[in-house]
């Protein structure tokens, strides 16, 4: 018999619940997106990886939490 896995879950801007996976973003940080639709994102703001190459990058300075990235 398969395991299920559960995946964590964040709540989109709109109060919608949303499993998420994670991802790296191309500067080197983590962030989240949702499993059900790969345009919505949590993206990490202000935290940095000490691995990120680019504290200038859009998931930083202007992070998009439970929306769409346009």
């Amino acid at each position: 018999m398969a395991k299920t896995l559960t995946l964590p879950e964040r709540q989109d801007a709109y109060g919608a619940w949303h499993q998420v996976v994670r991802d790296v973003c191309w500067c080197g940080c983590p962030y989240l997106l949702a499993e059900d639709d790969h345009d919505l994102v949590w993206e990490p703001g202000p935290r940095r990886e000490r691995a990120c190459i680019d504290d200038l990058c859009e998931c930083h300075t202007a992070p998009v939490v439970g929306e769409r990235r346009e």
